[in-house]
């Protein structure tokens, strides 16, 4: 059957309901003006495992994910034959107990088994330092990517980090350049002989190399988020596809309810006006990202032959021997797992978008455990980033493996002095990347705050108060001194929290935040804590004078994403976005210095 053709000036004549509306009913069309198609190339990705090796459980019940039935699908895929390429766009490390206990080296075993083509280098990838991130390119049988990533020859990483590299499939070059968000400093702990520069020149200057050397059709694999992707498209000539994540971002079929301006993938239109296809697969092995594209002999995209990402479900059989090295991995974690610690009556609330956006009863009750820890050394308020927060706690018992999931990273507690001002500036950080859902997203004990998300940012707190010790709250002076206790990531600047290491009388206690926690529910359980008014958005706190009530907490919805490329789209865009969505204990003490960055959920909902 002929791939049917449409022309600008006719699809914005037939098709002007959008492309909202088209991308359920269009079947694959070429872009008007390429030429022949004489290639296509089968791309299969993934994003921000985070040692998911066994699936997302829901409770007791599984929801999604597992390398073993990752597997299951993989050769299925590779069964249909044609070209094809295996990607992963990054953050394979950190989020579970397995990554606590075997540094990414169980990840590593199940990717070299999947026979993985490249991968990018995440921010997470140097949680723990350099050394895990040398153990596991040192090992693995596929490159590791980063050209925005220099490395001094002092580093141990030297000589293991490729810029890019070329693949030769069905006959053709295809280019990969890797790439790694900027922010790796701020967001994790790479250390020294590292250094991250600019993501968008490091593509410019991969492209430029490839194209001389004769590669036409080039794939970005990034990890830098679906905004800077987008912003990659717009200003790079020269790519073909982008491959991204640490964003976590749900496309096309992945979302829930189904939006159709969403689609999987993006077109967005590059410099020259060509099309850029961009892809995610949201997160932690949930789905598989499966995207199929058609070039000319310049290396043009002619079509999204198909694109049919695939739910990783349950009820997929898994592969049988994964299973049982999963079985062997899992037996040292089964123990840990299962030793209780405490109880709650309540379901802990550590979803990611919730603690990167508004109190939750989780977040409170870490806070308040760090301030009953170090209130005998002077604690008067707590400050946790909320993207150190890694998952929630059902309502029932608590197990320490379930403790350390929540708060993997090994950090200490650190006390330190600031002034009421230097308090303000510290919430204006955290609530000042709301909408990227960032990290550093301020949980609080010891204190309430009001702000106002419509404001810009640094101007958006609008009231803090401060616990009297008797129950009440006053406003907070912003000449006096606090005894503030933080982690020791946001202490050092993480997260963007640069005012804290202005902090006078700086004591770094050596308490594990895990442990601080385990010895808080062991004294207190069973817990019952609420969200209680600690942060109130878009409102005024009680007792503040002149200011209208709270308002009501908005109703939850998916974060939108931008319409693939913008209110002028080109009509070759709209067709080629129709097409695709159609078509288709445990070392913890040894690790005290890291971030809290992509926080994850443990449930089904988009975030």
């Amino acid at each position: 059957m002929a791939v049917p053709t449409i022309s600008r000036r006719t699809f914005v004549k037939t098709m002007a309901v959008g492309s909202g509306t088209i991308a359920y009913l269009a079947t694959a069309l070429t872009v008007h003006g390429a030429g022949p198609e004489v290639y296509t190339l089968r791309i299969i990705h993934t994003n921000d495992h985070h040692a998911r090796i066994e699936p997302v459980f829901s409770g007791n019940n599984p929801v999604h994910g597992g390398v073993s039935r990752r597997k299951t699908l993989i050769d299925a895929i590779r069964g249909e034959g044609g070209n094809q390429l295996l990607l992963d766009a990054g953050d394979v490390f950190q989020g579970t107990l397995y990554f606590n206990q075997y540094r990414g080296l169980a990840d590593l075993e199940f990717y070299n088994a999947l026979k993985y083509d490249a991968m990018a280098i995440g921010n997470h990838e140097f949680d723990i330092g350099q050394g895990p991130l040398v153990d596991f390119a040192r090992g693995a049988t596929f490159p590791l990517l980063s050209a925005n990533i220099q490395v001094d020859r002092s580093s141990p990483l030297a000589g293991l980090i490729k810029p890019w590299v070329v693949i030769w499939v069905g006959g053709q070059p295809i280019g990969i350049i890797g790439v790694t968000t900027e922010d790796t400093p701020v967001l994790s702990n790479p250390g020294p002989g590292v250094r991250f520069t600019n993501y968008i020149d490091a593509v410019r200057l991969g492209v430029a190399s490839l194209r001389r050397d004769g590669v036409n059709k080039i794939i970005a694999l990034t990890h830098v988020g679906i905004q800077a992707d987008r912003e990659l498209a717009r200003r790079v000539d020269g790519l073909s596809v982008i491959i991204g994540g640490h964003s976590h971002t749900p496309m096309g079929p992945m979302i829930n309810p189904p939006d159709p301006n969403r689609p999987y993938p993006e077109v967005i239109a590059s410099p020259s006006g060509k099309p850029v296809i961009v892809a995610h697969d949201w997160e932690w092995g949930r789905w598989l990202g499966d995207l199929t594209i058609g070039f000319d002999a310049n290396g043009d995209v002619t079509r999204v032959v198909a694109g049919r990402p695939t739910e990783v479900r349950p009820a997929i059989d898994p592969d049988g021997g994964f299973e049982n090295r999963i079985r062997t991995f899992r037996g040292p974690l089964d123990q840990l797992r299962a030793t209780p610690v405490g109880e709650t009556r309540v379901a802990l609330n550590g979803a990611r978008a919730d603690v990167r956006s508004k109190e939750t009863n989780l977040g409170n009750l870490i806070a308040d455990s760090m301030l009953a820890k170090t209130a005998p050394a002077g604690a008067q308020l707590a400050i946790m980033n909320g993207g150190g927060i890694r998952t929630g706690i059902p309502e029932g018992r608590i197990t320490l493996g379930q403790v350390l999931e929540v708060m993997p990273f090994g950090n200490t507690l650190v006390l330190l002095t600031l002034t009421g001002a230097q308090v303000k500036e510290a919430l204006e950080n955290g609530v000042s990347q709301v909408e990227q859902s960032a990290g550093r997203f301020p949980q609080v004990g010891g204190m309430r705050y009001s702000w106002d998300p419509s404001a810009p940012a640094g101007s958006r707190i609008t009231g803090i108060q401060v616990s009297d010790g008797r129950g009440g709250f006053t406003p907070i002076d912003p000449n006096a001194s606090y005894r503030v206790v933080v982690n020791n990531f946001i202490a050092g600047g993480g997260d963007g929290y640069s005012v804290l290491q202005r902090g006078a009388n700086r004591v770094d206690t050596g308490f594990l935040d895990a442990d601080v926690l385990v010895e808080y529910l062991q004294a207190r359980s069973p817990v019952n804590p609420q969200v209680e008014g600690r942060i109130v958005q878009s409102g005024a706190l009680p007792g503040a004078a002149g200011v209208a009530a709270p308002a009501p907490a908005p109703v939850e919805t998916p974060a939108a994403l931008p319409r693939t490329g913008g209110d002028s789209l080109p009509a070759w865009l709209l067709a080629l976005a129709a097409a695709g969505a159609i078509g288709g204990g445990l070392r913890l003490r040894e690790r005290a210095a890291r971030i809290a960055a992509a926080s994850e959920r443990e449930t089904v909902e988009v975030e």
